[in-house]
């Protein structure tokens, strides 16, 4: 396969250290999206950093209106990437972030930390959309995979630190850690090399054949830099002429138009099901529980990413052997069962009957497992191979869109709903939408080592096995 490298000459350093680089992104990720579940405690108590405690409502803005505002910014940063090189924009992402962490340190108040979410929002939209296609265009085919997956296990980790950090610091020390990693990523990101692919986009073509010896180990005159070099150029041709197909020639085609609707309806029960309100809210949830055991509810929350880090290595596995499909179904049935069992256990407990202690976190560790392993990361995956090259850019940019709005809403739901309706009525709610996620997840084709005109006759049954058309 071109981009691979003879095992007897070359090697990957470099990519591993420059893609672990960038790829701290998704743990700065991982500490913004935890923030709010320690921090809750603290800004709803009377020694508050605000000067007052918060109203559930204003902490429901805090926690959403980061995604929110990543929604606006998808197609912008998928712009800016081509139009200003990958590294310096995930340069330029880090510096939303860093504005947010400064200004909850420096004015501890309610519009300014709406407006840090905000900024952070806007960093998160830039890692999700950019910082991928970064590190899959410094490494060479063979690591990509392996590379690739750091995504997921960092972002867990960010969940784990900042559950731990929020546990044992207080507000303004814990931002300063926070602080302290993105100063890291920014100082090592500086050292990193521009993408190859993108200096053959921009007629760069002698930076271009350095930077990928350097990243393989090579010489610049070497056989399999030249291929290399030569297969970006070619990619590149055919890419300029490629038709110009709009979003209005894409829903003609059935095939598409199916995959897309029924991808938005999983997206809505991925962000809908409830697990990110666990991961987002974990020590309120615990604490709202009335557990009686002895560890307190922010130490408690700290299995939670934990079990998520297990989780994804371990299904991610189940997923290249067993399929997209029976994983995405089993895994919503399981987070049903869980948001159920939850839902269930606080009915019993509202109507004076004995739980047992253990019973409630159980549930939340069983969501936030099927969530991370399952639920979160399929419908990625399954979004990139269910649409062709041709229709992957435009379609995924709504999808994303309407990703991040959905878990915006979401999240900004919650507290109204426990308010109005009671926390079991909530997770049973949650029960009931994983419940249709299953539903949705069944009727998806499976992906794994389907080609693109496979794919496309599942979604069209009438459709016949040829080139593909625009035209349904």
């Amino acid at each position: 396969m071109v981009g691979e490298i003879s095992k007897s000459r070359g090697h990957t350093y470099w990519q591993w250290i420059f893609g672990t680089i960038a790829s701290l992104g998704f743990l700065i990720y991982g500490l913004e999206a935890a923030w709010v579940s320690p921090v809750t405690k603290t800004l709803q108590s009377p020694t508050s950093p605000l000067g007052y405690p918060l109203s559930n409502n204003a902490i429901s803005w805090i926690g959403s209106i980061s995604c929110f505002a990543s929604a606006f910014f998808v197609i912008p940063f998928s712009y800016s990437a081509d139009r200003f090189g990958r590294k310096w924009v995930v340069f330029a992402i880090i510096i939303p972030n860093a504005l947010s962490i400064i200004l909850r340190i420096l004015v501890p108040k309610l519009t300014a930390l709406l407006i840090a979410r905000a900024l952070s929002g806007i960093a998160a939209s830039g890692i999700f959309v950019v910082i991928p296609i970064y590190v899959r265009e410094l490494c060479q085919t063979n690591v990509i995979g392996t590379i690739g997956s750091l995504n997921v296990v960092l972002q867990n980790t960010g969940f784990l630190i900042m559950y731990l950090i929020g546990a044992y610091f207080d507000y303004y020390v814990v931002l300063w850690i926070y602080m302290a990693t993105v100063i890291l990523m920014t100082g090592l990101l500086l050292l990193a090399p521009e993408s190859p692919a993108y200096l053959v986009k921009r007629g760069r073509i002698d930076e271009a054949y350095a930077t990928v010896a350097f990243l393989r180990g090579l010489k610049t005159e070497d056989k399999e830099v030249k291929t290399e070099i030569e297969f970006m150029q070619r990619q590149e041709e055919e890419f300029k002429n490629l038709p110009n197909i709009t979003l209005k020639e894409i829903f003609q085609n059935k095939a598409w138009r199916r995959g897309f609707i029924v991808l938005i309806l999983v997206w809505f029960t991925q962000t809908w099901g409830g697990s990110f309100s666990i991961v987002t809210y974990a020590s309120a949830i615990l604490e709202a529980t009335g557990s009686d055991l002895d560890i307190s509810p922010q130490i408690q929350s700290v299995s939670f990413p934990i079990v998520m880090i297990i989780a994804s290595f371990t299904l991610t596995l189940v997923a290249e052997r067993c399929g997209r499909r029976p994983l995405h179904v089993g895994a919503y049935l399981l987070s049903a069962i869980s948001h159920t069992g939850l839902g269930l256990a606080l009915l019993f407990r509202t109507l004076g009957y004995t739980i047992p202690s253990w019973l409630p976190i159980v549930c939340m560790i069983g969501a936030v497992a099927m969530y991370a392993g399952g639920i979160r990361p399929l419908p990625y995956i399954i979004s990139i191979e269910i649409f062709n090259f041709q229709v992957r850019a435009k379609l995924m940019g709504l999808i994303h869109t309407f990703g991040w709005t959905s878990v915006s809403s979401q999240l900004f739901a919650f507290a109204p709903l426990v308010d109005s309706f009671g926390l079991h009525t909530t997770f049973l709610i949650f029960g009931l939408i994983n419940i249709f996620g299953m539903v949705f997840a069944a009727i998806i084709p499976e992906t794994r080592g389907r080609s693109d005109d496979e794919i496309l006759g599942q979604l069209d049954k009438n459709r016949k096995q040829v080139p593909l058309s625009i035209s349904g």
